[in-house]
């Protein structure tokens, strides 16, 4: 048997041999090949070959390290198998591999749309403005090449507005939904030849054009929006878990808020939001709850009508918008408070009354049952969170004396609190205030720290930086990367800010540092000129013959039609999943690993956003805890629908084990987290979820 070594070596050399025909197979740097076009579909072939699997093992190695292996990719696009050539595209665009656009360009034209449609969604990822017009050609192909095309279009901006424009002056051929989609990434966007499909025939194209015009709150659109006929879209029979006409209701009642409305419509709008409020899917209900609260004292009657809404994420919606329509009188707070004694409602409730200036009991520190006061963390943490929509005055009486509490996480939403002030005037001389932050780094808790630091970096001058580099060090045993990066970019900062300010001698430090094995730092400090040199791709963690057991375990199943599913049993019933493999092996294979050795079982769904997203896998239980390691991006043509299932991040390649589900479409997230499952089964319980609420365990099979 060979050792790892000796097989990279044998790989490179088959690698080396499958490439030579890719110049002219391919044609590398000429978008006017046509051999691309004559390759048959590979679609229905879905085994593997030994050597295809060990180059889709290169792929993934190469993906996974970031490593710019124009070898394995060009062997990758030569290749027969329908799988490998879109892998080797998707890998190009991941690791930014600007050297390979032609031939992307090129494979616009594939026989196989599947790799067509990648090399679209690959063009997108590199920014890729030359290859405009071809892209808006293929929004001609079909549905899948379309849609990963559009997006294209829409990630590229101004250089692709005269190409979504002119599909949407009435292009023909062209698929529509995916075009009106990708028109809401542009800035203006093209209301005026939107609107007209508002009252298209096709429900797709309805529903995104709603989407268009009311992801950014176009004015130009609430007119039309008011002329819709939504209630002849409401459908009895419809399943909960896929109806267009809701997505649509939600996107009206979205678009219909006091500040686009305007002083000329508002009356028409709130009146349309008020039927919204009875709509029968929570969803709608939802948007139109959120947006009929920006008419403030108006809807007062409406919403505390509503706060005994069935759906308990209606009322925690409702909870969170009564800071814009109830007043400072506490005592015209008691009936929302009153409505619902769940935890995750009342930490809502006890937010808009600090925003809209009331003090409830529950946050008078003279009462004993105050909350700052409560044994449970969640309680303490919840009231500085509360603080933090108020005042400095309500900083001072209620999140700052909670800044030395037992509990780390107490204190990180503690500082998350009093932080955004620390460059004001009135924190002077505060132990929250600019000058006291730098002591404060001596907190044991790396997250605490890492919230510090974030606060350093606005303004961040030299001084900041050196203190950002001493905490860097301080943390180099911390399981977590969350300071070491915060450290990073405060320096990142203040050398952006003032270069010539850093001495000699602290250039020289930061130079001769020994470079670290993250990966993800590398990226962040090169950033810093002294720290320039950080590479940040990675040395190979894993052997080859790991990345060939994940194209075993996950991907041949996948394309063979039998995926891996995952059943995550709550308390309010079972939610099951069908991973995707072929898509994202990598994330699968992290969170199969962590759920067969109990990792999820226990943990609380910690984040709950009303007709967003469901999330888990915090054992810390605030948000901010992991596994202890972090994760590739595997960016894909999976599409954030309702029931799509992506990783958490804190910013590029920093997925570990927190998680999602998308409780409605979220376009806006469409290849820029990855998406690595779908609900298959259990919608009714993903809408149950509430913040808080348990998962007893998860059974992968």
């Amino acid at each position: 048997m060979r050792n790892d070594r000796n097989e990279r070596q044998h790989l490179k050399q088959v690698l080396a041999a499958v490439a030579l025909g890719v110049l002219t197979a391919v044609g590398v740097g000429c978008p006017s090949s046509t051999s691309v076009a004559a390759r048959p579909s590979t679609s229905h072939q879905p085994s593997l070959s030994d050597t295809d699997v060990a180059l889709a093992a290169a792929l993934l190695e190469a993906a996974d390290t970031r490593r710019v292996d124009t070898l394995a990719i060009d062997s990758g696009l030569a290749s027969s198998a329908s799988f490998v050539r879109s892998l080797a595209a998707r890998t190009a665009g991941q690791n930014g591999i600007t050297a390979r656009t032609a031939v992307l360009r090129a494979l616009l034209a594939d026989g196989d749309t599947a790799v067509a449609a990648d090399a679209a969604f690959a063009l997108g990822l590199l920014r890729d403005t030359a290859g405009v017009p071809q892209l808006a050609r293929a929004l001609e192909r079909t549905p899948a090449v379309a849609e990963a095309a559009a997006w294209s279009l829409g990630e590229l901006g101004g250089a692709a507005r005269p190409a979504i424009e002119r599909s949407l002056a009435g292009e023909p051929g062209v698929a529509l939904a995916p075009v009106l989609q990708a028109s809401a990434k542009l800035r203006p966007v093209p209301a005026s030849l939107i609107v007209p499909f508002l009252e298209h025939r096709d429900r797709d194209v309805r529903r995104a054009a709603a989407y268009a015009v009311t992801r950014t709150r176009v004015p130009a659109a609430v007119r039309a929006l008011l002329a819709v006929d939504v209630a002849s879209r409401v459908r009895p029979d419809s399943m909960a878990h896929d109806d267009v006409d809701a997505d649509f209701r939600s996107y009206v009642a979205r678009g219909l808020g006091r500040p686009v409305a305007g002083d000329s419509l508002s009356a028409d709008a709130a009146a349309r939001l008020r039927r919204l409020l009875d709509d029968p899917h929570a969803q709608v209900r939802v948007n139109a709850a959120r947006s009929l609260a920006t008419y403030g004292v108006a809807a007062r009657e409406a919403l505390l009508a509503r706060v005994v809404d069935p759906d308990a994420n209606v009322r925690v919606a409702i909870a969170q918008s009564l800071g814009d329509v109830l007043g400072p009188v506490a005592a015209d707070w008691g009936d929302a408070w009153a409505a619902d004694t769940g935890f995750t409602y009342r930490r809502s409730v006890l937010a808009s009354s600090i925003r809209a200036g009331a003090r409830l009991a529950a946050l008078d520190i003279a009462n004993r049952d105050a909350w700052q006061l409560h044994r449970d963390w969640r309680y303490r943490a919840a009231a500085a969170q509360a603080a933090a929509a108020g005042s400095i005055r309500e900083i001072d009486a209620i999140a700052a004396p909670l800044l030395g509490d037992p509990d780390p996480r107490v204190r990180n939403s503690a500082y998350g609190a009093v932080l955004p002030w620390a460059d004001s005037a009135a924190a002077a001389g505060k132990r929250y205030g600019r000058t006291a932050l730098p002591e404060a780094l001596a907190d044991p808790d790396l997250f605490v720290r890492a919230s510090i630091l974030d606060a350093l970096r606005s303004h961040a001058r030299p001084a900041d930086a050196s203190v950002a580099f001493r905490a860097w060090k301080a943390a180099a045993n911390d399981p977590e990367n969350d300071a070491r990066l915060a450290a990073l970019r405060v320096i990142a900062a203040a050398w952006a800010r003032d270069s010539g300010a850093f001495t000699r001698a602290f250039r020289d430090s930061l130079a001769s540092t020994p470079i670290p094995a993250d990966p993800v730092e590398r990226g962040v400090g090169r950033t810093a000129g002294p720290l320039a040199h950080w590479s940040a791709s990675g040395a190979v963690a894993r052997p080859s013959s790991w990345y060939r057991a994940q194209i075993r375990d996950f991907v041949l199943p996948a394309l063979e039609g039998k995926p891996t599913h995952a059943s995550i049993v709550t308390q309010r019933g079972t939610v099951v999943v069908e991973f995707f493999g072929a898509d994202a092996p990598l994330t699968v294979a992290n969170f199969v690993a962590l759920a067969r050795r109990g990792y999820y079982d226990g943990l609380a769904f910690h984040r709950v956003v009303p007709n967003f997203v469901a999330q888990d896998g915090d054992p810390r239980g605030d948000g901010s805890g992991g596994p202890g390691y972090a994760i590739r991006d595997e960016l894909n043509r999976r599409w954030y629908n309702r029931g799509a299932v992506g990783m958490a991040l804190s910013g590029p390649d920093t997925g570990g084990s927190q998680y999602f589900l998308s409780h409605s479409p979220q376009p806006h997230l469409d290849g820029h987290y990855t998406v690595f499952g779908h609900v298959s089964a259990g919608f009714d319980v993903l809408d149950a979820i509430v913040q808080g609420d348990r998962i007893s365990r998860v059974i992968i099979r």
